[in-house]
């Protein structure tokens, strides 16, 4: 499992310090804390989840972090939970996406690395193409599939003068990108969109507008989601299950997805290795890449 790393000092941990400085008691290292929790067994997991209840650093744990004894039961708690299967993100409430935090619970798929590559790569082929856009449009994305909203958060960062389009199936992930869009001020330039398909309205009136539309879909073939791992499994079905082949999503887009592109927009997919005779027979023109572990997982495809 990846862990990515934590955000800033939260509230909890701010008010604990607080009460910590008035009763000068109850405290011992972390580092001591970790060592009591090898036992448990996965340090990485241990770490995340002390440097997330702590608000610290990796490197702070082992030079001088003090953890109260309330705040080492509820990390002894936590690590229980996590050994049992639990994804450390949804424990921590928190999860890395590229440079920056994002909020996670069971609501949304938590962020891989694979699609950390995918931003990068289509931001960099954005950046390329941008000169090659007219003076003063503005530049106007799409994000199908948003879950906890890291794509369009990324988008929204790397292009301050964009307009990103949020869109999930789920009113559930809505409600957590809501959050998270919220949290980085992003308001006015993210719009969120409830939509299963391309016939919304508000899809329909983008046809022919967007520079760009990313997606990582639900892409896991149905009969594979038993055999996931189990911290895995606790992540929402709607988000990982792409139908018996794992396709049904990725077809759609593959065939719909350049109806919303403007003349030179790109599509941009994350999908399955086993994708690849489809890709070929839908969008003999798109480009198939393999991420860094030599798999391939994306479709580029410009209008």
């Amino acid at each position: 499992m990846s862990m990515n790393r934590p955000g800033s000092r939260t509230a909890d941990y701010r008010q604990e310090r607080r009460g910590n400085r008035t009763a000068g008691q109850g405290l011992r290292p972390a580092a001591d804390v970790l060592r009591s929790a090898a036992r448990l067994g996965g340090r990485a997991e241990a770490e995340y989840l002390l440097m997330s209840l702590l608000g610290v650093q990796r490197h702070e744990l082992y030079l001088g972090a003090q953890v109260s004894d309330r705040a080492a039961s509820r990390f002894f708690r936590l690590l229980r939970r996590a050994r049992a299967g639990e994804p450390v993100q949804y424990l921590a409430g928190r999860a890395s996406f590229l440079d920056f935090d994002i909020a996670v619970d069971p609501r949304v798929l938590i962020p891989r690395p694979e699609t950390e590559e995918l931003v990068t790569r289509v931001v960099a082929r954005v950046q390329a193409g941008q000169g090659e856009r007219d003076a003063g449009r503005e530049l106007l994305l799409g994000d199908y599939g948003t879950g906890s909203g890291c794509i369009a958060i990324a988008l929204a960062r790397a292009f301050p003068e964009a307009r990103v389009w949020a869109v999930d199936a789920g009113a559930d992930a809505l409600a957590v990108a809501q959050q998270n869009i919220a949290g980085f001020g992003f308001n006015d330039r993210i719009r969120l969109i409830q939509a299963a398909d391309f016939d919304h309205p508000e899809l329909a009136r983008l046809k022919g507008r967007l520079d760009l539309l990313v997606s990582n879909p639900p892409y896991v073939p149905t009969p594979r989601l038993p055999k996931l791992a189990l911290e895995v499994r606790r992540e929402p079905a709607l988000a990982l299950d792409g139908g018996p082949e794992g396709a049904r999503i990725v077809a759609m887009l593959l065939m719909r997805g350049p109806e919303l592109l403007r003349q030179g927009g790109l599509l941009a997919i994350e999908l399955d290795a086993t994708h690849y005779p489809l890709v070929l027979r839908l969008a003999p023109s798109a480009k198939v890449e393999r991420d860094l572990s030599g798999r391939v997982r994306y479709a580029f495809l410009e209008k």
